[in-house]
């Protein structure tokens, strides 16, 4: 179990290195579009999800398309 523990945090310092953090509080009704979309099996963190929706808002404002890097 301790090296679990160990190796996830080692993983979540070398993500957090490298990736910039956005302290953010979802309202409700996005709280619960970020939940279906992760229970759907899109991503397998928050993260992942939220970076999938912000991408497909842009492809949709924009018609840019970018390719999301995963969690």
């Amino acid at each position: 179990m301790k090296n679990s523990k160990v190796a996830a945090r080692v993983r979540v310092q070398r993500y957090r290195a490298t990736h910039r953090r956005i302290d953010y509080a979802p309202s409700p009704t996005v709280l619960a579009t970020i939940e279906r979309h992760l229970a759907a099996g899109l991503d397998n963190c928050i993260a992942g999800v939220i970076d999938h929706l912000i991408e497909a808002g842009d492809k949709a404002v924009t018609g840019n398309g970018r390719p999301v890097e995963r969690c």
